[in-house]
């Protein structure tokens, strides 16, 4: 209890006080692994040093806070934080990122997705992304079988997955 308490005191410290050293707070919110302040500090700090904050939310793991920070921080490393949320697996907040972040690479974020295999985030960035790897993403629908019927169903229903289903079959019958 004490942690939080110390952080949230830092963190408005270093809010309301010109004369706060606010590396040091930084530091003293790694320290006390106080991911929700660190992010919070890069948004209302007057001074904030972006890519020790985001480094810290990656030693972290923080992949909310990763997604937030890309969001809402004056400065944001974008390929740093899209790599940190591939290697953490998380396929919401990465998903996330690709739909509402200024800047992400859609072809890494497709290959991630794919790697897990992770059905309904597969058809979600299909149906929101800028553009989606839809031929190894209907694949991966198809593939599984079972699990998969839920969202090749809804892909049918999306607009933009129904126009990439259509290339992809126009191209099948092309080929033949």
């Amino acid at each position: 209890m004490n942690n939080a308490i110390d952080a949230e005191k830092i963190f408005c410290q270093g809010r309301k006080d010109h004369l706060f050293n606010h590396e040091d707070g930084l530091d003293a919110l790694i320290q006390l692994r106080a991911y929700e302040y660190i992010y919070r500090s890069g948004i209302y700090w007057p001074a904030f040093n972006f890519q020790k904050g985001l480094e810290a939310l990656v030693s972290l793991k923080s992949a909310r806070h990763i997604y937030y920070a890309g969001l809402h921080w004056k400065q944001f490393d974008f390929s740093e934080g899209m790599k940190a949320l591939v290697k953490l697996q998380n396929s919401e907040f990465l998903f996330y990122a690709g739909t509402h972040w200024r800047i992400f690479d859609t072809a890494e974020g497709s290959k991630a997705l794919l790697a897990w295999k992770d059905l309904p985030f597969i058809y979600k960035a299909g149906a929101m992304w800028k553009d989606f790897d839809y031929d190894n993403g209907w694949r991966e629908l198809e593939h599984q079988v079972r699990e998969g019927r839920k969202w090749r169903g809804k892909a049918f229903e999306n607009q933009r997955w129904r126009l990439a289903l259509h290339a992809i079959w126009k191209g099948i019958l092309q080929a033949v």
